[in-house]
């Protein structure tokens, strides 16, 4: 639960400055864009009303050094379009041919400003006709592009650093959650085994009562209840064995896992008839698997017996265990209201029941899953449930 909230924060702190990075530095990309375009067409402007001479001949270049080098050629034609002369500003050098082809395409364009390749082009009416300028915007567009690739290369230094960060910002957010957790794992632990001692005294003093009065409606009721606490307490207990780094670990061996799934269902049998459910029991003969024996049991007998109690009445409920792949998969299915799409997750949190499940039929803390995924995931496995809403539902572990 603790690695899953930090996850969160993890991702959460991560997405959050990361998206601000990229919106930061995408707006400085499109201000960049935006003033290089101004730029141009100033630029562009101010030859063409110049009828395409260099305005800033005459300047000095410690006056407007970025204006007075300029890069352009500039084409003037007649009423007719054809091409009286063309000007060349500083070192520029482009063919007669690419020259026709350039002033072709911007007049085609039917556009006053506009972009061919490296040129970003101006077409304005003069008293004799027109002039087309084409302004060279290749260093522009270089500039821009060095610019792209510096921002990118600075976001993806950026949300690097926002992870390390994010990580170690998520230990010292969860360290009041962990304390506290740690905490009540304690007390559950400290609880329940305070609670072992005075409920066996109260069922051996039970047990002594009856036998110098005999059977009594309300020694029954003490013992009743003292056997659903007992129940409890060790489920509690299970619950602590399982979360405590410290307790000792689970003992893995070589197990025949097809005879620990048999002998699981093996007591169930009779209750099923009992109760006219049908029970089918489908194992596949020696799978084995490295794994401890007790705790395998308990996630078994926690699946059947969850599937016996929702089941509803003359329902159905099957359990499997076969190899798929190198895998083994235990499955265990039984007709019944099921579960919503919504809760499929949740059901496997402490205590967490459904209000209207909660009655003298079906018993349970809400602890049982909880301690069949905590005993799966002590093994490396897995455990999902999958369910049609008021038909079935089917819990499957995978180890």
């Amino acid at each position: 639960m603790i690695r899953k909230l930090q996850q969160k924060i993890v991702v959460i702190i991560t997405l959050l400055l990361s998206v601000t990075m990229i919106l930061l530095l995408g707006g400085l990309n499109v201000i960049s864009q935006m003033e290089s375009n101004r730029r141009i067409d100033d630029r562009l402007e101010r030859i063409s009303r110049n009828t395409g001479m260099n305005p800033y001949a005459d300047l000095s270049p410690y006056k407007d050094e970025q204006n007075s080098y300029v890069d352009f050629f500039s084409v003037q034609l007649n009423y007719y379009n054809e091409i009286v002369s063309v000007t060349f500003n500083r070192d520029i050098v482009v063919q007669s041919d690419e020259i026709v082809s350039y002033v072709n395409e911007a007049l085609s364009s039917g556009e006053s400003n506009g972009r061919l390749g490296n040129y970003a082009f101006s077409v304005r009416k003069t008293p004799s006709g027109q002039v087309v300028v084409f302004l060279d915007i290749t260093q522009i567009t270089e500039q821009n592009r060095n610019f792209a690739t510096t921002t990118v290369f600075i976001g993806i230094i950026a949300i690097a650093v926002f992870f390390l960060l994010s990580v170690a910002l998520s230990f010292w957010l969860v360290r009041p959650v962990r304390e506290t957790f740690d905490k009540q794992k304690l007390f559950i632990s400290n609880a329940s085994h305070e609670l072992k001692t005075p409920l066996a005294v109260i069922k051996a003093n039970s047990d002594v009562l009856e036998a110098e009065i005999g059977e009594n409606k309300w020694l029954g009721y003490i013992r009743s209840e003292s056997d659903r606490m007992s129940e409890l307490v060790n489920e509690l207990l299970c619950l602590a064995r399982l979360d405590d780094k410290n307790s000792p670990k689970i003992v893995k061996e070589d197990l025949n896992l097809s005879d620990i799934v048999l002998q699981s269902a093996l007591p169930f049998e009779s209750r099923m008839f009992e109760n006219g459910k049908r029970f089918d029991v489908n194992v596949q003969p020696d799978i084995h698997f490295h794994g401890d024996k007790s705790t395998l049991q308990h996630i078994v007998t926690i699946l059947i017996d969850n599937a016996e109690k929702y089941s509803d009445d003359g329902g159905e409920i099957k359990v499997s265990l076969s190899m798929r792949g190198s895998k083994r998969v235990i499955e265990v299915y039984n007709t019944g209201k099921g579960i919503p799409k919504d809760r499929l997750d949740k059901i496997f949190e402490r205590f967490y029941r459904e209000d209207e499940a909660r009655n003298s039929k079906s018993g349970g803390y809400g602890l049982g899953l909880a301690i069949a995924r905590s005993g799966v995931e002590a093994h490396g496995g897995s455990i999902k449930a999958f369910s049609e809403y008021g038909k079935w539902v089917k819990f499957v572990v995978t180890l």
